[in-house]
């Protein structure tokens, strides 16, 4: 009889435990599926070809000849395919959705980038982003100036029990006593010239 009940408690305890593991691969079908959909491996490589490139690009800047340029760029594209598998980081992207997002929300999600214009979306978003965050700089740097006025007074009054120049040190005027970032004189320190 104990045999018996213990068979059936297994049971029991399998139909329980079966549905949260379906559940679960479920869920985790359809967040792999809405990274694939939405590019998730070309991204990951974008992103960092976009870090690389700034790199390079700063050699460049610096006297990198363009062959050598050439070269970097063909070492880390090489590198970057012998060491980069994105399968290997899926299953943290996998848990990344499945840590906000419940089943019905990601078969949601999926339906609208699985739509002519979800699709519209994946392809262009991108460069929406990036105008959308370039406007954001471009005025915000307009605005820097009028950030300096009103900062500047204060850095001045504190200026002298602030550590010189080094590690921690605020930027201190640049050449002929301008501010370096924003080209504007900066008044002298209190009782000093």
């Amino acid at each position: 009889m104990k045999r018996f009940s213990a068979v059936i408690f297994l049971a029991a305890m399998g139909l329980l435990i079966k549905p949260v593991l379906a559940d679960d691969t479920s869920e985790r079908a359809l967040a792999s599926k809405l990274i694939d959909l939405t590019g998730g491996k070309d991204n990951m490589k974008a992103a960092f070809d976009a870090v690389i490139n700034n790199v390079i690009d700063n050699m460049q800047q610096h006297g990198m000849p363009q062959a050598g340029v050439d070269e970097l760029k063909a070492a880390v594209d090489k590198w970057y395919g012998a060491n980069i598998h994105f399968e290997d980081v899926r299953p943290k992207m996998v848990d990344a959705y499945l840590k906000d997002f419940t089943e019905a929300d990601l078969k949601t999600i999926l339906a609208f980038y699985e739509s002519p214009v979800g699709q519209k979306a994946i392809k262009t978003m991108p460069d929406v982003l990036r105008t959308g965050a370039m406007a954001e700089q471009d005025y915000t740097k307009e605005k820097i100036p009028s950030l300096n006025a009103e900062l500047t007074p204060i850095l001045v009054k504190y200026r002298d029990q602030m550590e010189p120049s080094g590690a921690g040190a605020a930027p201190g005027p640049g050449p002929g006593g301008t501010d370096p970032n924003a080209g504007a004189p900066l008044p002298p320190a209190p009782g000093g010239n």
